[in-house]
């Protein structure tokens, strides 16, 4: 479960996916609140580029 809230109309709403506009206004501007993120973070030691540094460990 995702919530968010659009940055035009400051509606807060939840979606079981990841949202692509705010079905108030359609507005595309949206903040993530809550829920998985829509991209892992990178890894500290290697950046996220290459696994080599850190031997894959971190698995991104």
């Amino acid at each position: 479960m995702h919530k968010y809230r659009c940055a035009s109309c400051g509606n807060v709403f939840k979606s079981d996916y990841t949202a692509e506009k705010c079905p108030k206004c359609r507005s595309r501007i949206l903040i993530h609140l809550e829920g998985e993120p829509k991209r892992k973070a990178s890894c500290s030691s290697c950046g996220g580029g290459s696994c080599s540094s850190c031997g894959g460990r971190c698995g991104c």
